[in-house]
């Protein structure tokens, strides 16, 4: 069994790339299963034999405790430590090859709290990984672009698991924009000029600090354009999964 924590900002497409690409993977004969690990998820559109909501809703827990919709999430996502055993134990039920869970919406309460660490520890010793969403709507901004490198430097050196980056809902850009992103993954200094032309002096300077920092840290990013509507880049994506878990072997035999 192995398992892919699927991360991103709010509204980068994580839902859906869990119901596009678990379909596709179960089509091509993969053993896949689906978890949801939002508590505050109000329409999930893939079967979650797997639903941390089965134990924990927001809404419950803002009549609980009175909180507001902030508050009762921040602490629903918390509580997810005391059913983490509960969690294990489904998703070993189900003996999938691979196990695809999407994180809550709101990033910031998964990848940079404790809980985060703690649930994908919790959940199996069995071989795990992040894909992490760079939104291509966002990516079209150089500093942006930048941003998500940091943001996914982070998030790879607090959990410590090998990172696969993917540029999702690449359908939405041009086929210039798209090439313009990718030339930006494999020269550095094209970057940097982007940036240098389209913020201020103050930005500049903030985006070659944190370009210095991704560089000691010895993190590199050329992310998979792909499509949860079109299945654009499901290929690669499949393909980097296995060599990342596999030895580029399949998952299910």
């Amino acid at each position: 069994m192995n398992l892919a924590f699927i991360i991103g900002t709010a509204g980068s497409g994580k839902t859906e790339l869990t119901a596009s690409f678990t379909r596709w993977l179960e089509l091509q004969g993969e053993d896949v299963l689906a978890v949801n690990l939002d508590p505050g998820a109000i329409i999930v559109p893939y079967p979650a034999n797997v639903d941390v909501r089965d134990y924990i809703t927001v809404e419950e827990v803002m009549e609980r405790y009175g909180l507001g919709p902030n508050g009762g999430l921040v602490y629903a996502c918390d509580m997810m430590i005391e059913i983490i055993n509960k969690l294990a134990r489904e998703i070993e039920s189900f003996d999938p090859d691979l196990v695809v869970l999407d994180t809550p919406g709101q990033m910031e309460l998964f990848a940079f709290r404790d809980i985060g660490v703690k649930i994908a520890e919790g959940l199996s010793d069995e071989p795990k990984g992040i894909i992490y969403l760079f939104d291509a709507t966002y990516c079209r901004n150089p500093l942006n672009y930048v941003m998500n490198m940091f943001i996914a430097s982070a998030i790879a050196n607090r959990f410590l698991l090998p990172l696969i980056p993917i540029l999702s809902k690449a359908d939405l850009l041009s086929e210039a924009e798209l090439e313009e992103i990718q030339r930006w993954s494999e020269d550095p200094a094209l970057l940097q000029d982007a940036v240098g032309r389209e913020v201020s002096e103050m930005d500049r300077v903030i985006s070659q600090d944190m370009m210095e920092i991704i560089n000691r840290l010895g993190m590199e990013f050329s992310p998979i354009p792909v499509s949860s509507k079109t299945y654009m880049g499901f290929t690669e994506l499949y393909a980097e999964l296995s060599r990342v878990f596999v030895e580029g072997e399949r998952f299910t035999q």
